[in-house]
């Protein structure tokens, strides 16, 4: 009975422990807390070319990291390496389709054999079609798990295991506030990042039943951003000072800050977190009628032009 009662004692003591960690890394200022040093670290940053990806990749770069550029655009990666080499800094770049498993693999292994191992994984590439249920295709399906799941899958196989070799590395999961909750119009994405985040869970459930604990993960789920994948001109919600509708630039420092500060969880607006829990749990109309009442319904044009 004693090594039950003390037992018992040791788990609250671990659960305040690490609730304290974490919460000191959402309530401290960005300035007060620790941050890894990205001097030279390699960073994989998949869908490299634009939106998200590409102001990230400028962010590590300005901290010194050396950046893989993955995206099915060339192009678009070609120019970002060039821009960063001719600023002093490190790039390479590479044409993946993340629909295909072979040419993730290949040109994983060449990453591995020319620069080494990984440090930093953000899988960030994306797509989204924004059809209603019965008029999405089997292709739209296809290229949006392709992407948005699929791939996270396989770039984990690739680059896991030399982190575990080592002990060291860090795992980035952009997802979705869709991921969290369900959105009309938008059940391609939104199924996806459903499942990226329960793939997320399961990665970080592995990594620690592996014991190594120097492996990092973070899990990112913002709310409607204005990319060129979700084109948010004019649109708002109806309190727009709780539920913005945000700007890349915000999302990618908040992305960053919590890669840096090796943030576990991170959701934008800070108010889903508290949101998206409490309304989870309550009957799906009455989820409807608390989005429609403050505005978080979006038209699905206004996001698609």
């Amino acid at each position: 009975m004693f090594d039950l009662i003390l037992e018992i004692f040791f788990l609250f003591l671990n659960v305040i422990r690490f609730n304290f960690i974490s919460l000191s890394k959402y309530i401290l200022p960005y300035s007060l807390l620790p941050k890894k040093d990205l001097h030279k670290k390699r960073v994989l940053i998949t869908g490299a070319g634009s939106g998200l990806g590409k102001l990230l990749t400028q962010k590590f770069a300005d901290r010194g990291a050396i950046l893989i550029l993955w995206d099915v655009n060339l192009r678009s990666v070609d120019e970002l390496k060039d821009q960063i080499r001719g600023n002093g800094g490190e790039a390479h770049s590479y044409e993946v389709n993340l629909c295909d498993p072979r040419r993730i693999s290949e040109v994983a292994q060449m990453v591995l054999r020319d620069i080494g191992k990984v440090d930093i994984l953000v899988n960030n590439a994306g797509v989204a079609t924004a059809k209603l249920i019965l008029d999405t295709t089997e292709q739209d399906i296809n290229t949006s798990f392709g992407v948005n799941v699929k791939a996270h899958f396989y770039t984990v196989q690739q680059f896991l295991p030399s982190m575990l070799n080592e002990d060291d590395g860090h795992i980035v999961t952009i997802a979705s506030a869709a991921g969290k909750m369900g959105s009309a119009g938008l059940a391609d994405y939104t199924s996806t990042k459903h499942a990226v985040v329960g793939f997320h869970d399961s990665l970080v459930a592995e990594i620690m039943s592996s014991g190594k604990e120097g492996i990092k993960t973070t899990l990112v789920c913002p709310y409607y951003t204005h990319t060129s994948m979700f084109d948010a001109t004019d649109a708002s919600t109806r309190f727009p000072s709780l539920f913005p509708i945000l700007d890349t630039e915000y999302v990618v420092q908040k992305i960053f800050e919590a890669i840096e500060t090796e943030q576990e969880y991170l959701v934008t607006p800070s108010i889903f977190y508290w949101v998206l829990p409490g309304t989870q749990i309550l009957p799906y109309k009455a989820q409807k009628v608390i989005a429609e009442f403050f505005g978080l319904i979006q038209s699905l044009d206004r996001f698609h032009k």
